[in-house]
């Protein structure tokens, strides 16, 4: 995943480059070094004061510690992989004559998903925006995506992301993928599409990212996994005086307001 991200992002700036110049090789270093650190966090030991062996693990928040069960995976880090991320930047770059921590940890911040609501999250469009554009990209145009689905929906059972979603299958989960991007993403990502389509390679990754789309979207609607496609039910509205329930997955992803990846 990081790797394709990397690459994303760099089809990103070489697009940006093309369009508009200004691209500086300082830029450029910290642009790359933030997607090359985007999940680190999830890296158990990576912080200094990790203890592995306790099942202990720095959160990144106000000096925080959190303790992680017997067998949980990298998963069970979620909630705070982002402020690992930036505690990592500044413990490994904090005062470096070069490269600018603060920058990176910017960038990094902004690949917090859900997007908060705070005016210091929305950009879409200078380096930070473009960071968390990258990362979505990059993990949903990845051509095995769809067969990862299924792991992905156990990592999220881990974190009880499958109980606030209303997702009991991994059907259920690769039935929202269209609904996901179109609420979720896209709105996030349109200016580094614009930078992806004067490659050839960033065509490529545009291409690859609805291919995936568009198959989910024109799959069987009653079949996927073997099973059919109810829905759970999370509200109701009323419509002629008749209530009619509105499954949970049709809601948008930005009302899920408990959810931290």
């Amino acid at each position: 995943h990081t790797m394709l991200v990397t690459l994303v992002g760099q089809e990103i700036l070489r697009g940006k480059h093309i369009r508009e110049g200004g691209v500086s090789p300082e830029d450029w270093l910290h642009y790359i070094i933030s997607l090359l650190c985007h999940d680190i966090g999830y890296t158990k030991g990576v912080c200094r004061e990790d203890q592995e062996l306790l099942g202990r693990y720095a959160t990144g928040i106000d000096g925080g510690m959190v303790s992680l069960s017997d067998g949980a995976t990298a998963a069970s880090l979620t909630p705070y992989h982002v402020d690992r991320g930036k505690l990592v930047i500044d413990e490994r770059f904090g005062g470096h004559r070069l490269i600018d921590a603060e920058q990176i940890k910017r960038n990094i911040e902004l690949t917090r998903f859900p997007v908060p609501e705070a005016e210091t999250h929305q950009d879409r469009n200078n380096f930070s925006g473009l960071s968390r554009a990258a990362d979505l990209i990059g993990q949903l145009s990845d051509p095995n995506y769809l067969l990862k689905i299924n792991a992905l929906f156990y990592e999220f059972e881990e974190v009880g992301t499958n109980k606030v979603l209303g997702y009991k299958s991994p059907g259920d989960l690769r039935r929202s993928y269209g609904k996901f991007y179109w609420n979720g993403v896209y709105p996030y990502i349109p200016a580094a599409l614009n930078y992806l389509e004067l490659t050839q390679s960033g065509k490529q990754i545009i291409a690859n990212l609805y291919a995936n789309v568009f198959q989910v979207e024109h799959e069987p609607k009653t079949k996927v996994n073997g099973t059919k496609s109810g829905n759970g039910d999370d509200k109701s509205r009323n419509n002629g005086g008749v209530e009619v329930k509105i499954p949970i997955r049709e809601k948008k992803f930005s009302e899920f307001l408990d959810l931290n990846l």
